[in-house]
């Protein structure tokens, strides 16, 4: 392992910017056999140590546990190694091709997600030999990328489990999840079944294609990312998803009021606040009050609110319908004057130009 370590220290000191083309391509091919062999030795180590259990001498469960808690994996990342540890040790033409560095982690575990015991089963009652389509299979993936390595082990898997299949058609999970990041970024994460995917795929297709201005240098993430909100924006504008709290769904930003009327620039001004994502610049807070209504909230030395205001000084529909009833008349003081009584009681109202207050 020292001399593993070495190796690293005088790796990370190559000035690759004295490097050639030619060597600095070679540099890459080579970590990247390199990379793939490392990640073929550290799956091997933890089936060993999953083998033996030597993860409960520090309390864990699970070799999966261990893996979250002392080496800070990912949860799908510390299932997928464990699991490809395990099914590799039945499949030696796949493991052989990972140790050597001739196919990648994520070939490695494309073949040994499908390869479950079930399936293998199944294959020797056909009188499939599960060696000769780990040869078969091997070889496809030291040729492929992943993506085809999959397709043709989706191939395998039709023809061995045809009910199986209906089963991963049947897996509808779908998980998604959104992080602020310490650099004020929003990080998202997930996964969608086949059908959910191409629900959202379509829909965010739908919104680039009307959105492509000439001269749009954006790549297809970013026009990706700016359709996704762009979708969320006009689901919030439009005014059809459900109320929440007793009203209608919002973005709420919070900065204050000199900050909100201080020129572009201006020096000891602070940022203004997102009511999840956290702090943002005063002029993207500005950009947002553009057109968003303003709440005036009043606050003493320590911080608590002593007037939360309201949103707009105008009554509902549901109190003006009520007092229009009441009053037979408009409340405006132009249309009072204006009223005027038949001898047989019926209100007859002459329309004149009333002059309205502001809404803020």
């Amino acid at each position: 392992m020292s001399e593993l370590r070495s190796a690293l220290d005088e790796l990370a000191g190559i000035d690759l910017a004295e490097l050639s083309d030619d060597t600095l391509l070679d540099l890459v091919g080579e970590l990247s056999v390199a990379a793939d062999r490392v990640a073929a030795a550290l799956t091997s180590a933890v089936r060993a140590a999953d083998r033996r259990e030597a993860y409960a001498r520090d309390g864990a469960v699970s070799m999966k546990a261990w893996l979250r808690g002392s080496c800070r994996m990912a949860p799908e990342q510390a299932t997928a190694t464990v699991s490809t540890g395990r099914r590799l040790e039945q499949l030696p033409e796949t493991a052989a091709a990972f140790a050597a560095g001739a196919i990648s982690a994520a070939h490695a575990r494309v073949i040994t997600k499908a390869a479950t015991p079930g399936r293998i089963g199944k294959a020797a009652e056909m009188g499939i030999d599960l060696g000769e389509t780990d040869g078969i299979l091997a070889e496809l993936a030291r040729a492929t990328a992943p993506d085809e390595t999959a397709r043709g082990v989706r191939e395998w898997v039709a023809g061995v489990d045809p009910d199986g299949t209906l089963d991963d058609a049947a897996d509808v999970r779908r998980r998604f999840t959104m992080a602020p990041g310490l650099d004020g970024r929003v990080h998202l994460r997930g996964e969608l079944d086949a059908v959910g995917g191409e629900y959202v795929r379509t829909a965010l297709a739908a919104v680039m294609d009307g959105d492509r201005p000439a001269g749009d240098l954006r790549g297809h993430a970013e026009r990706q990312a700016d359709a996704l909100v762009s979708l969320a924006r006009g689901a919030l504008d439009g005014g059809a998803l459900p109320d929440v709290r007793g009203e209608r769904p919002h973005v709420r930003v919070t900065i204050d009021w000199f900050a909100l009327c201080a020129e572009r620039g201006a020096p000891g001004i602070s940022g203004g606040s997102l009511g999840w994502a956290g702090p943002i610049n005063p002029e993207t807070a500005r950009r947002l009050a553009c057109d968003a209504s303003v709440v005036r909230v009043i606050t003493g030395p320590d911080g608590l609110p002593l007037d939360v205001g309201q949103a707009q000084r105008s009554s509902t529909t549901a109190i003006r319908r009520a007092i229009a009833i009441r009053d037979e008349h408009c409340g405006a003081v132009e249309c009072a004057e204006r009223r005027v009584r038949r001898p047989t009681g019926v209100v007859r109202r002459e329309l004149a130009p009333v002059q309205r207050t502001a809404r803020y």
